[in-house]
């Protein structure tokens, strides 16, 4: 896993230098993206290359004109390599820098470099998860009360906005625009659970690995994003929510006979 965290702790100089200093455009789907996107997309594309030629490399920021591409490596790496770019460009530290490893479609290694608390967080099933220089146990499962807190992804739209009337009246809600350290959060224990309504592969393989690590659930409101057999940057959103036993169990029979 040593490349795979020298990959990430290498652009880290190169993310700080660049953070809400890098003017934006706007691709296809009406996703920002900056300069600093292509470039840590390249750089640890190409040394992910070098180091396992055998294992395929995908990213947020591959050319979508390339089309779906069928993994047929039993190793994949997948990343987003500024996840939160709206807050990256303006100035807001929740971003982050997102490479997930997969083994036959499923996330089981990831690194999350958390710009705002300025550490990698890195980690898997079965292997614990390393938060900085400090090792984490498993998250708490602790009942919700008035005092805990979710996080959500904005905005919500038609009948979600009543289906989740009991979390966002009822619990601390935040929405930090990266879907990557949102639930990175849940698996480091600092929050109860999250919806994300908005996310794709790319955004969260390495924070599902750090999810599972922490013994935390999660549950798709569609069809599941992994095992991931075809990779596409025009892919359709994975909703899910993810978190403890109680805010699962709240989420789902909030989300019981939901149309989408």
């Amino acid at each position: 896993m040593q490349v795979g965290y020298d990959c990430v702790k290498e652009q880290v100089a190169f993310f700080r230098k660049h953070f809400g200093r890098v003017e934006s455009e706007w691709k296809e789907d009406k996703s920002r993206v900056t300069f600093a996107d292509l470039a840590i997309s390249e750089s640890i594309c190409a040394a992910l290359g070098r180091a396992f030629p055998e294992d395929e490399v995908f990213s947020e920021e591959s050319d979508p004109r390339s089309g779906p591409r069928e993994l047929k490596a039993r190793y994949a790496w997948i990343l987003d390599p500024v996840d939160g770019t709206n807050n990256f460009a303006i100035g807001m530290p929740f971003c982050a820098i997102s490479l997930g490893l997969l083994r036959d479609g499923m996330p089981v290694y990831g690194f999350i470099y958390d710009f705002g608390r300025d550490r990698i967080v890195q980690g898997g099933p079965g292997l614990g998860i390393i938060d900085g220089e400090d090792s984490v146990g498993l998250m708490p499962q602790i009942p919700l009360q008035e005092k805990s807190i979710v996080g959500i992804s904005f905005p919500i739209r038609g009948e979600w906005r009543q289906r989740l009337d009991p979390i966002v009246s009822g619990l601390n809600v935040r929405s930090m625009g990266s879907g990557a350290l949102t639930l990175t959060y849940v698996a480091l224990g600092f929050i109860e659970g999250c919806i994300d309504f908005r996310c794709k592969s790319w955004d969260v393989a390495a924070a599902i690995a750090l999810l599972m690590a922490a013994g935390g659930n999660l549950e798709y409101m569609k069809e599941p994003l992994f095992p991931l057999r075809v990779f596409d940057v025009r892919c359709e959103r994975g909703p899910f929510f993810a978190g403890t036993k109680d805010f699962c169990k709240l989420c789902k029979k909030m989300t019981e006979g939901a149309e989408w």
